[in-house]
């Protein structure tokens, strides 16, 4: 047996755990998956923000530089001064030749503190150990060198104009901005710069962790330098209005610097700036150093869509794998309660046999005793004839119990529920039964009241119960010497207590005793055979005609069974 449950559970435990693995291995997989095309996603976007900022920058500098283009060598001395104070977006403007110097801002005390921060930034700028490098970008950011001499064409591309009434974009702002207060008219800035032949660009400046950008312009045939620093806080202001905003909980673009400080940030609590991003692109050359970042609010795959598939699919795993369990240990008690039901009903044919056996062996012995002559007394005789006859009323009750059993497993038990006279059904049973009762060894007692008891019920049924009741208690309790039946009111009817001094039955078994081929497992049931069927014949019996028998022991020892009869 032991065996055989242990080949059950590994036939079962080690399919399930191959579904187990597998299961987990496609939901990492699929997770893998899922959270690979979450950061696609967000990368494409950080990706297209980043392309969006680095074109809005150089259609700027375009711009401005088409402006600084457009000026005359004789005119830059008074048109420059006047443009820093009328163009956000212009933070100083210089004016510079090689055999002069620095001749705007003007050295010494008359310049401004803003504008002494400014010579001392691009000191090695203005005083030649670092060169003028003719360099600016393209539209997809990459650096291209300006041939001296070649001319400078503006892009072709938006205009920066608001169309209709849409909302107008921060490349729109930008541009207005970069036109504000500019010397010239775009005709002329444009007349100008195809008929003129100039070298110059955008040149990104470190100083103090800190980004600059200066713009600068030189005519071919002129040994003068002329340009702007770019206001990057009002440049910030206007890109991040196209920068991307939060569309979820699952993320938070940061727009930041090379130090790691948050310039801009869509959204979400405030993070750390130690803390380092999921992902990142970066804005070079356009802005050096400059990034669009991406923080995950669950960290790198963990995003609220990552997060619910693997918890789904991890319930679902479960209720599988609990349903496969489940499932399992239902066919194993329903397996281990049919061997049970099998081993009862093996050890029921064997018993019945046993006890037909008995009775049958016992009636011919004596009949054949009789019916050779070779029993010469009366007595012995008339003692023989009586052994026959309780022989046959033995083998008639375990007939009928066989019988009452079928029936009532088929549902085929009829019923004939009339009145009766309970006392005197009861008298009747104590005449019939005592002598019966006697012989073997127990002594009866009925105790009935004054007055007549009547009550609707199936007197063969009655009967049949109490039969089984009396013999059950002959067989394991006659040690007990006393069978006493009691018969006592109860709510709507009446009860009749079967009462005797035996050994009793063991707590564990008093719920069991009822169910059809159970037999306590002592020492008194193994040396009296039996079919198991006596007890639950009768409660099935009581139950049918809508009365009840129960158990429960006796004070001071014993057994108390209950027959219930409802009126």
């Amino acid at each position: 047996m032991t065996r055989s449950v242990l080949r059950y559970w590994v036939l079962l435990f080690l399919p399930t755990l191959v579904i187990v693995v597998a299961a987990f291995r496609l939901i990492r997989y699929e997770q893998a998956r899922i959270d690979g095309s979450f950061q696609a996603a967000h990368l494409d976007r950080a990706r297209s923000a980043a392309q969006g900022l680095k074109q809005t920058v150089q259609v700027v500098e375009d711009t401005l530089l088409e402006a600084l283009k457009g000026l005359a060598p004789e005119e830059v001395d008074v048109a420059l001064p006047v443009w820093v104070n009328r163009n956000p977006l212009v933070r100083n403007v210089f004016i510079w030749s090689s055999n002069k110097g620095l001749r705007y801002p003007p050295p010494g005390q008359a310049a401004t503190r803003e504008e002494r921060r400014f010579m001392t930034r691009y000191e090695t700028l203005f005083d030649g150990r670092h060169p003028w490098l003719p360099v600016t970008k393209d539209h997809q950011g990459e650096g291209i060198v300006t041939p001296a001499g070649s001319s400078l064409t503006p892009r072709k591309g938006k205009t920066g104009l608001n169309q209709g009434s849409s909302p107008r974009t921060g490349r729109e702002s930008l541009l207005d901005l970069a036109r504000t207060g500019t010397p010239l008219s775009r005709e002329a800035m444009l007349s100008k710069a195809t008929t003129a032949a100039f070298e110059g660009g955008w040149m990104p400046w470190l100083t103090d962790n800190r980004l600059y950008i200066i713009g600068w312009v030189r005519p071919a045939d002129r040994d003068l330098v002329w340009g702007v620093e770019l206001e990057l806080t009002t440049l910030l202001s206007r890109l991040i209005t196209d920068f991307p905003q939060k569309s979820s909980n699952e993320a938070v673009y940061v727009l930041g610097d090379g130090t790691g400080r948050i310039l801009h940030q869509s959204g979400g609590k405030a993070l750390d700036e130690n803390t380092a991003p999921d992902l990142t692109v970066s804005l070079s050359p356009t802005l050096p150093h400059w990034q669009v970042a991406v923080y995950f609010d669950g960290g790198a795959g963990g995003h609220a869509t990552g997060r619910g598939f693997l918890i789904v699919s991890g319930l679902l795993v479960i209720i599988v794998i609990a349903a496969i369990l489940f499932g399992g240990l239902l066919l194993y008690r329903e397996a281990e309660r049919n061997r049970r039901d099998a081993q009862r009903k093996t050890t029921f044919v064997a018993n019945v046999s046993h006890e037909l056996k008995t009775p049958l062996t016992s009636i011919r012995m004596y009949a054949e005793l009789l019916k050779e002559g070779r029993v010469k007394s009366e007595e012995k005789r008339g003692s023989y004839l009586q052994i026959i006859v309780d022989e046959s009323r033995r083998l008639a009750r375990l007939v009928n119990n066989l019988l009452d059993f079928g029936r009532l497993e088929q549902g085929r038990e009829k019923y004939r529920i009339g009145p009766l006279d309970l006392t005197g059904f009861l008298s009747e049973f104590e005449m019939t039964h005592r002598l019966r009762i006697g012989k073997e060894g127990m002594a009866l007692t009925v105790k009935l009241p004054e007055e007549e008891i009547r009550v609707n019920t199936d007197r063969d049924v009655l009967e049949q119960v109490l039969l089984n009741l009396v013999d059950n208690t002959l067989k394991y309790a006659g040690g007990g010497k006393k069978l006493i039946i009691k018969i006592d009111p109860v709510d709507n009817g009446w009860q009749l207590r079967v009462l005797d001094r035996g050994p009793g039955i063991p707590p564990e078994d008093h719920r069991r005793i009822f169910e059809k081929f159970y037999r306590v497992n002592d020492s008194l049931t193994a040396d009296h055979p039996g079919s198991g069927l006596g007890l639950s014949i009768a409660q099935r019996l009581m139950r049918d005609i809508g009365g009840d028998v129960q158990y429960e022991p006796r004070q001071g020892g014993g057994s108390c069974f209950k027959v219930i009869i409802n009126e």
